[in-house]
């Protein structure tokens, strides 16, 4: 067992001449998912596209006054004058930008299959590359990983030049990435599937690249190359991995296939692929059985009745980034979940949003191997991390923790779906 952390610690340091190894718990097999809900895992793609392209339809419709103005207001809410509306509704008159949508994502989701968030491009991408090495190699001791026998690197190398028609030519911008050595592994092991970088391939320059990528809109633009690049992407002369657009970078646009005024334009299939969300407003929010509840009568449910999250859903980068902004108030007495709520609407009049979100705690019993050389097993809640890109879906790390916000921290139980 001592070698197989070893193994993992070399993957990474080697590779990229660090000191920082594998800082995680290896899960002790992969995962067998429930066959029907890895279907749903493939299937949902297409709706997952359906779903950003209402949305983003609906955005521009009412930055261009054509509908309901309360939307724009709610995806723009803090934002900096020069990133919001009249920058906004620039691209929304570009013809390009009516259906720029997220190349490549990665989907959170709970073991019933329904999608928590959406990030483009996420995280662990470099994660999920290195635990799939491992597994491979390591197959008489594991089994084989029979559904997703081609790796992460190998099916972006090709999706991306299918799509582009081109030879990829990236500018990746780690400024916000929330495990920057994940990254860098991610890109030499691309590198090594004849995709070129800037700042590691000698004939890739700032004004040759041709894919952007970026883990947060401000992060764009703080490109030095920024005003040119947006438009070029404007005039279709390059790609952005996540559209240089705020709509793709919040919580908020989960709220929509659930919210009064825009859940006529979603069907039931997309709204089936989320846990029910509503916007938390001074007024309250409404349950899923259709009835009103104010704070003060929400705070007033048992813990029980109370298996609700709540999520930051605005573009503050303080707040929306890993797990910060999350809450889970069924571990939240009443009076901590009134000081709560109290909290959150003081900022609702500055258009600092949050939502609900109804819980799906789902634990599994599963087995990890410390550095130690013990074998442990516990019932863990767990998180699934779906990798898409323009092809669907191309891989699903597992991550498990005795918490029930379940993200990459330090000591994460991880595998990959067999």
């Amino acid at each position: 067992m001592s070698d197989y952390y070893a193994y993992l610690d070399s993957q990474v340091n080697d590779l990229l001449n660090i000191d920082i190894g594998f800082n995680n718990l290896l899960g002790s097999s992969l995962y067998c998912l429930d066959s029907h809900i890895l279907n749903c895992f493939f299937d949902r793609y297409y709706l997952i596209k359906k779903f950003q392209n209402i949305t983003l339809s609906l955005f521009n419709a009412s930055l261009l006054n054509e509908f309901d103005p309360e939307v724009a207001s709610l995806v723009i809410n803090e934002l900096p004058d020069h990133m919001a509306y009249n920058y906004h509704r620039r691209l929304a008159e570009s013809n390009i930008q009516t259906h720029k949508t997220p190349f490549y994502f990665r989907t959170d989701q709970v073991a019933d299959g329904k999608i928590i968030e959406i990030q483009c491009p996420g995280s662990a991408w470099g994660l999920y590359e290195q635990l799939h090495h491992f597994f491979t190699d390591h197959g008489s001791s594991f089994g084989k990983i029979t559904n997703f026998s081609r790796r992460l690197s190998e099916n972006f190398a090709s999706s991306l030049t299918k799509r582009l028609g081109k030879e990829a030519a990236i500018h990746h911008l780690l400024d916000n990435a929330s495990i920057p050595y994940c990254v860098r592994f991610f890109i030499q092991k691309t590198r090594r599937q004849h995709v070129r970088y800037f700042g590691y391939d000698r004939d890739v320059t700032p004004y040759n690249c041709n894919f952007i990528r970026g883990h947060a809109f401000a992060g764009l633009w703080s490109d030095n190359f920024a005003s040119r690049r947006i438009s070029a992407w404007t005039r279709g002369l390059l790609e952005y991995d996540l559209p240089p657009s705020i709509l793709f970078d919040e919580k908020i646009s989960i709220v929509f296939p659930f919210w009064e005024k825009t859940m006529k334009y979603f069907g039931d299939d997309i709204r089936e692929m989320f846990p029910y969300t509503q916007l938390i407003t001074p007024e309250g929010f409404y349950l899923e059985d259709g009835s009103r509840m104010t704070i003060s009568q929400f705070c007033r449910l048992s813990q029980k009745q109370r298996n609700y999250f709540v999520k930051y859903a605005g573009s503050d980068l303080d707040l929306n980034w890993g797990s910060k902004g999350v809450h889970f108030l069924g571990m939240y007495s009443r009076v901590k979940c009134e000081e709560l709520f109290r909290a959150l609407l003081e900022g609702y009049n500055l258009r600092k949003y949050w939502i609900i979100q109804k819980a799906h705690p789902i634990t599994d019993k599963m087995g990890y191997f410390t550095r130690d050389k013990k074998l442990v097993e516990a019932n863990l809640h767990t998180k699934f991390s779906g990798f898409y890109g323009p092809d669907g879906l191309m891989g699903i790390l597992v991550m498990l923790r005795p918490f029930s916000k379940v993200h990459g921290s330090i000591n994460t139980v991880l595998t990959v779906c067999k």
